[in-house]
């Protein structure tokens, strides 16, 4: 039997004077806009990322958090911003009680009684995505602040069309928003979902002009609107009142990470994962293979991704946490050496014995930390988007945003129009583990925002968006470009596996005879279908820049839930 499968894809778009990739159309035309308006990448990414906080609450927001990876040719080369969350003062290691069940839990450790680390005030960790992007604007931008968030404040007054993707994660998540007045009054009509954009009408939208007032207070003040003054009080207030530990002092204290990250050698590029060890240590697997003498989407390549991601991961989980705040071997993780050392584990003919555990990445290091064994896991489809562009003077920045679960803590700050994320899930609730919570700790996390420059020019940025799917998304559109040397799109539209350790997760578009040979090499295969009601294998947004013309192209899938743009040459 033959069953036909969604296939459609979209034109790759190319421009010689700056081109976007983002999680909506609204967000890749405020990138193109800006770019048009004299604007550089940056200027771009931070304009398309205030839309996406007006456009997809259920993905990020103003009170989520994110990570960036950029090159900037006049500004140090390869800059990162780390502004992902934190834990507040207050958090303790053993603030959760987890369930008996080990094995329960969608990410690595078990999950929490009564859901309390991803839902309600006591989820809410400190957010950093406005003094995240405000640090890259005041590094490399060129517009003033205030013209790049005009976008999302038009948007926010128009009020956010439900579309279905919306509609989805609010039924979703409907017998939780029910459970939270204010998240309600918002999401929902009357207790029941709101009618969406179709057939038979315009459907409803969702009241923008609260948050359109924050935005416009961010747009004059910067990041210290939202986190310090009357708005941090009331963010600060509505966790409280929810028995979240979220003060004003971790509001005002919360400083991104900003620094030029130290590169993997890849193919004779240089790579940056936007501070992202599991995605470095992958590359340096797969630096030792040569994949650009295989089938893109054949055989050796979803085996050796899958292989690769899968020892990456499980060293990660077990060893790495927050450098500033935990003994952790983050260089040994990173090192071209000890990716070599992996890749002697990995054969051609027969996967690795399952479960994968983790070697040891401190002889790469110095010092000693204790192992924890990591659970099995498979991550997630989680609320997130990514915003990747690039302009005529040589610049990119790959985003990725995000507000933790969908619709995260679903905490609305009152007269903000804030939505706050839940991030408290991101730290293994059990204590004396490498990602234990521990105050003003930023969390383990698997997610790559990639940048590759060769000979001082950027060539590619990836992001994306999906949980630990990231790690499939944004790899294999990264060994499709730079491997196989796919157009942008190509690589974007590739067939995808994901594997954490165990099972290898494939989509129902790899042909029936390359998932017979990775059968037949001990995976054990688990189908899935990316649909528009579930993004198996995460999205994904990227860009190429041809080092000689300039010439610069965006991709993005899958095609119903992404967007590019150009600005016209």
């Amino acid at each position: 039997m033959t069953v036909g499968r969604i296939i459609h894809s979209r034109e790759e778009v190319r421009s010689e004077r700056g081109v976007v990739a983002a999680g909506h159309e609204a967000e890749a035309a405020a990138g193109a806009r800006i770019l048009e308006q004299g604007g550089n990448a940056v200027d771009a990414a931070v304009a398309a990322a205030f839309v996406a906080f007006v456009v997809e609450p259920n993905n990020c927001s103003v009170g989520g958090y994110g990570h960036l990876a950029s090159y900037l040719p006049e500004h140090g080369g390869f800059v990162t911003v780390d502004h992902g969350p934190r834990v507040p003062l207050a958090g303790t290691p053993d603030m959760f009680e987890t369930v008996e069940d080990p094995d329960a839990g969608p990410y690595d450790w078990p999950e929490v009684v009564d859901d309390a680390n991803d839902v309600g005030g006591r989820s809410v960790a400190t957010p950093g995505a406005v003094p995240g992007l405000w640090a890259i604007h005041q590094r490399a931008g060129r517009l003033p602040w205030r013209e790049l968030l005009q976008p999302a404040i038009e948007e926010a007054r128009a009020g956010v069309q439900i579309s279905y993707g919306l509609l989805i994660e609010i039924v979703a998540r409907m017998d939780l928003i029910r459970r939270y007045p204010a998240a309600a009054a918002w999401l929902l009509r009357d207790g029941d979902p709101p009618p969406f954009y179709g057939q038979h009408g315009p459907g409803d939208r969702l009241d923008g002009s609260l948050l359109a007032g924050t935005l416009e207070r961010i747009a004059e003040e910067g990041p210290d609107a939202l986190h310090r003054g009357e708005i941090a009080e009331r963010i600060a207030a509505a966790v409280q009142a929810d028995g979240g530990i979220l003060t004003t002092e971790d509001l005002a204290a919360y400083a991104p990470k900003v620094f030029v990250e130290t590169p993997v050698s890849y193919r004779g590029l240089e790579v940056v994962t936007a501070n992202d060890q599991v995605g470095a240590e992958a590359l340096n697997i797969l630096e030792q293979f040569p994949l650009g003498d295989y089938e893109p989407g054949g055989f050796e390549h979803h085996h050796l991704l899958a292989e690769a991601v899968g020892h990456a991961f499980v060293d990660n989980q077990t060893y790495y946490g927050d450098p500033d705040h935990t003994e952790s071997p983050v260089a040994g993780l990173a090192s071209a050496a000890f990716g070599a050392e992996r890749a002697t584990a990995i054969r051609m003919d027969r996967v690795a014995p399952r479960p994968l555990v983790a070697a040891d990445p401190w002889p790469y290091d110095a010092g000693a930390a204790p192992v924890a064994t990591p659970l099995p896991s498979v991550g997630g489809s989680r609320g997130t988007t990514q915003i990747v562009t690039a302009d005529a003077d040589g610049n990119v920045v790959a985003l990725i945003t995000t507000i933790g679960g969908d619709y995260g803590s679903l905490i609305v700050v009152p007269e903000t129009g804030i939505l706050l994320n839940n991030s408290m899930m991101n730290w293994d609730p059990r204590p004396g583990r490498s990602n234990s919570i521990a105050p003003g700790k930023m969390p383990f996390f698997a997610v790559p925002a990639i940048v590759a420059a060769r000979d001082g020019k950027a060539v590619f940025g990836a992001a994306g968006a999906g949980g630990y799917r990231i790690l499939a998304s944004v790899m294999h559109t990264t060994v499709g470009v730079l491997d196989h040397g796919l157009p942008v799109q190509e690589a974007v539209d590739l067939p995808r596996s994901h594997g954490q350790g165990e099972e290898t997760f494939v989509d129902v578009l790899v042909p029936e005879p390359v998932r017979e040979q990775l059968a037949a090499a001990g995976h054990e295969l688990v189908l899935e279908e990316t649909t528009p009601a579930w993004a198996s294998f995460g999205r994904v947004g990227a860009v190429t820049v041809d080092p000689d013309s300039g010439a610069m192209a965006a991709g993005a899938g899958p095609f119903w839930s992404t967007a590019t743009a150009a600005a016209k040459d």
